[in-house]
């Protein structure tokens, strides 16, 4: 986190006397930008290996040293690089976030949010007008949509292990529809589990061809299959056991959602299962990091697609045609796994 406050600023904070409105407005902006920077310009993968001075760390990432200066100093102050003598090397906390090879890695999403930025500068007009003027599948190029699919694996790789024990199916499962899959992880993961299983993975063209690259690097190109399409017009194959619909709904608006709820509740067999992962809103929630973030995703996709983020209430509204609806809370603040059983 890029604020760690003392006791005395903790004290002032309680007391409204620290000018946190600057902090929110400025520092954490800035900051995020900055941590762009040095992702993209590998900052972390210079000093992963050995601790650099800061001349070297300008050399290796051909930036100037003013600016390396300044970049590593914040990195420090947030707890991603250490300083040893004049030598920054890089902590636990930077290597496993921000290192490639890491299991955690997030640098791809991290690059993701940099292409949010430039679109940021007409938010005012999509909350305004309640949609953006363009949306992102008319304005991404093609390395636009390789930054957002692996991206949102880097993002997958994160809630899978988790998800991976909340998601219970029959042993003799045989067809999966992945709905919005682009990165496949999910579906490849599910195949591995469940020897019978074929998966579908449902997205744009786009993203699938970035998806082809993906399933031959996990060698399951005989257990998944690509079809492309818009998930809200294309015709659904039928006789699916399991549907997966994960960051896909917010997207959407709700009735966009609910026509396509009752679309996918359709296809599955009977007793077969939906999963719906997303960022979900709620008012009672203690965590104010677990409230914040589902309403800033929620801003955010409203200035990409028009889309939102929803209530548990209006998920399981939508799942009206299912026999049972659960929610399974996420260790990841604000992101919870529907279940709706046909």
């Amino acid at each position: 986190m890029i604020f760690k406050l003392t006791l005395l600023e903790r004290l002032l904070h309680q007391m409204h006397r620290l000018p946190t409105p600057v902090m929110d407005a400025f520092g954490s902006v800035i900051f995020g930008r900055a941590l762009t920077i040095g992702v993209r310009r590998g900052v972390f993968e210079a000093v992963a290996v050995r601790p650099l001075t800061i001349e070297e760390i300008a050399t290796k990432t051909d930036l100037s040293v003013v600016g390396v200066r300044l970049l590593v100093e914040a990195f420090e102050v947030a707890g991603y690089l250490r300083r040893v003598g004049d030598e920054y090397g890089v902590t636990s906390e930077g290597a496993k976030w921000l290192v490639q090879g890491s299991p955690f890695y997030l640098g791809n999403l991290i690059r993701y949010f940099e292409t949010l930025y430039t679109r940021w500068a007409y938010l005012e007009h999509s909350v305004e007008r309640g949609s953006p003027p363009q949306s992102y599948l008319e304005m991404f190029g093609e390395e636009d949509w390789g930054v957002y699919v692996y991206g949102m694996r880097d993002l997958a790789r994160l809630l899978l292990p988790e998800v991976r024990t909340k998601i219970s199916l029959s042993r003799d499962i045989k067809r999966l529809l992945d709905i919005g899959g682009s990165h496949g992880l999910y579906a490849i993961d599910l195949c591995r589990r469940y020897s019978n299983l074929h998966a579908v993975i449902m997205d744009f063209d786009q993203a699938l061809r970035h998806t082809r690259s993906m399933l031959k690097e996990e060698a399951i190109e005989d257990r998944v299959s690509l079809l492309a399409g818009d998930c809200r017009s294309v015709t659904l194959p039928e006789g699916q056991d399991c549907v997966l619909l994960f960051n896909v709904v917010h997207g959407f608006n709700e009735e966009e959602n609910s026509k396509l709820v009752e679309r996918v509740l359709k296809v599955l067999v009977p007793g077969g299962k939906l999963y719906i992962l997303d960022q979900i809103t709620e008012e009672r929630q203690r965590s104010g990091l677990a409230r914040l973030l589902p309403l800033m995703v929620g801003l955010n996709l409203l200035n990409e697609t028009g889309g939102n983020t929803y209530s548990f209430q209006q998920v399981r509204d939508w799942c009206s045609g299912a026999q049972s609806v659960q929610r399974i809370r996420l260790r990841l603040p604000g992101v919870s796994l529907i279940e709706a059983k046909k």
